[in-house]
């Protein structure tokens, strides 16, 4: 009620959200919570509460808790496989591939939680930003008459492995090798750089 006016006041509608908001408030709330408790550990309830959402959404644009994981971490491949695209020169842009790989930790934790907890079959088979660096990887050594120092899977194997480990156990890892000392973001520069040279010689004379 106005109190001046004497008239009843209706409270403001809140704005309705689009099916694409409310999705990505999904994927992007499954994504934080998966990578926080791992998949068994989170409800579709939960979920919903962290976007801000009815749960019956889930249910109605993804179809199950199971399809939501996937579609979260089909939204941080995609993110990297642009970043891919990006770099004209896969061998000297490694460092930026390395860097953006490093920023997808809710990924890489979930991608982790998920295999060590036998929860999500198929993980972490059919990874479509490992396959595109590999095809880059290929390309490159192709362009070089086929030849190259070290086979271009192994190549993406150890970079991929180091940035994988580093994204998980960072803070162990600095404390082990005496670099607790430097800011986290010197040391993530200081590795990728380490991985550019591990990249130029595998594929440049």
């Amino acid at each position: 009620m106005d109190r001046d006016r004497g008239v009843a006041v209706r409270p403001a509608r809140r704005a309705r959200r689009s099916r694409a908001d409310v999705s990505q408030a999904l994927i992007d709330a499954a994504a934080a919570l998966f990578a926080e408790r791992g998949s068994g550990h989170v409800t579709v309830r939960d979920i919903a509460a962290r976007a801000g959402v009815n749960p019956t959404f889930v249910h109605r644009y993804f179809g199950s808790k199971q399809n939501l994981m996937r579609a979260a971490m089909a939204r941080a491949q995609e993110r990297l496989v642009a970043r891919i695209e990006e770099v004209p020169d896969v061998v000297e842009g490694a460092a930026a591939i390395v860097h953006a790989t490093l920023q997808e930790r809710q990924l890489i934790t979930t991608l982790t939680r998920a295999t060590l907890d036998g929860v999500f079959a198929g993980i972490p088979t059919g990874d479509p930003a490992m396959a595109r660096l590999l095809e880059r990887f290929r390309l490159e050594a192709a362009s070089r008459g086929g030849e190259g120092r070290h086979d271009p899977r192994i190549v993406v194997a150890c970079l991929s492995a180091t940035t994988v480990g580093y994204a998980l156990l960072g803070d162990h890892i600095r404390h082990g090798t005496d670099l607790d000392g430097l800011p986290d973001d010197e040391v993530e520069a200081l590795m990728v750089e380490v991985l550019r040279d591990v990249a130029r010689f595998a594929f440049r004379e």
